[in-house]
């Protein structure tokens, strides 16, 4: 198969990138619905491989309290510095949502352009620590960042996703959210913490729900395996879900494909489950199956960070069989070079 090197493909500025979901789907909404514990979630999760730079960022509303903006932040710094965290309930104006005390998401332009900006102090936690424990207060480091995204692949919509003949499953089983949609994207921007600044060139992730996400969230739960990868210098992709139950069934599945900018849904083969917390060095396993094709690929963690799958994500581990695991992976498909955004949990992990 032919790939393309060099220089990052150039994004198609005439390309729909919305996958039919209307602009609005991009902003926050006014009022909150008249549903118990309805919420509001974005997340991002850039990464920057020259530097081993990996951030779950991460916007909320607070379950039955939707006037109060929760924002969660979560870096891996670079030659061994540790894990930076932090998190924080604000009560937003409305001319800044969606954004919290010190984390903001702007969105320039519907499913293309967005800024993420961050600054305030977090929490420093030897990576060794949060693996094997729950995080400890401690030494606090300025944190600030200024990213600016550029959308680089259609919007994936689970709903419409699970609907296909190639998903499984539904929203409308899930109980974290009843709207999900996720895009790959470039990042660029500047990070800086303590004394260091790093001009930050990497890709991620994103997702935005909409839905009731209570303590209830977590009954039933089995685990899940999420995954999206940007090869930027041809512009190709994969992404994939599985979600499943206590007793195993799985109750959202779907995968996707990019090639030539067009998003092709596809059935998930394989996904590498959760055995051990693993920072660094774990090669994962991804299957996607569709008409005549089947892509194999392997992708190799190279950071990682750990929460735990509980009412509040606790930062931490505080039981191997509840961890809630986040990495970021290199992976090579035919010479083209992407890295993994990766989040699994599995209650028979430990």
């Amino acid at each position: 198969m032919s790939t393309l090197r060099g220089e990052p493909r150039v994004a198609d500025l005439s390309a729909d990138l919305s996958a039919g979901l209307p602009p609005e789907r991009e902003q926050v909404v006014a009022s909150c619905p008249p549903v118990p514990a309805w919420t509001e979630n974005l997340l991002f999760t850039p990464y920057d491989p020259t530097h081993n730079i990996g951030m779950w960022l991460h916007l909320g509303t607070v379950a039955d309290a939707w006037e109060l903006w929760e924002d969660r932040a979560l870096v891996t710094l670079p030659d061994g510095e540790g894990v930076l965290s932090m998190w924080a309930y604000h009560r937003t104006d409305p001319a800044r949502r969606p954004a919290g005390a010190n984390l903001r998401f702007e969105c320039l332009q519907p499913f293309r352009r967005w800024r993420v900006t961050f600054d305030g102090f977090c929490l420093r936690t030897p990576q060794e620590s949060m693996r094997t424990g729950l995080v400890r207060d401690g030494e606090k480091v300025r944190l600030q960042l200024d990213l600016e995204i550029e959308c680089a692949t259609p919007v994936w919509d689970a709903h419409t996703a699970a609907a296909a003949a190639t998903g499984r499953g539904g929203m409308d089983q899930q109980q974290w959210a009843k709207e999900h949609y996720e895009q790959l994207y470039r990042a660029r921007g500047t990070v800086r913490w303590g004394r260091r600044e790093v001009a930050f060139d990497g890709t991620g992730w994103r997702d935005h729900s909409r839905g009731p996400r209570g303590d209830d969230s977590v009954n039933g739960w089995g685990g899940h395996v999420i995954a999206g990868c940007l090869f930027p210098g041809s512009g190709r992709a994969f992404g994939l879900s599985r979600y499943w139950s206590t007793n195993g069934t799985v109750t959202l599945e779907g995968g996707y494909v990019v090639e030539a900018g067009a998003l092709t849904h596809v059935r998930v083969v394989d996904v590498p489950r959760l055995d051990g917390l693993v920072a660094s060095g774990e090669v994962l396993p991804f299957g996607l199956a569709w008409q005549d094709r089947r892509l194999e690929l392997t992708a190799t963690t190279r950071t990682g960070l750990w929460t735990t799958f509980a009412g509040g994500l606790p930062y931490g581990v505080a039981s191997p069989g509840r961890a809630y695991a986040i990495n970021w992976a290199s992976c090579d498909w035919d010479g083209d070079v992407g890295y993994v955004y990766v989040e699994r949990s599995d209650l028979r992990a430990g």
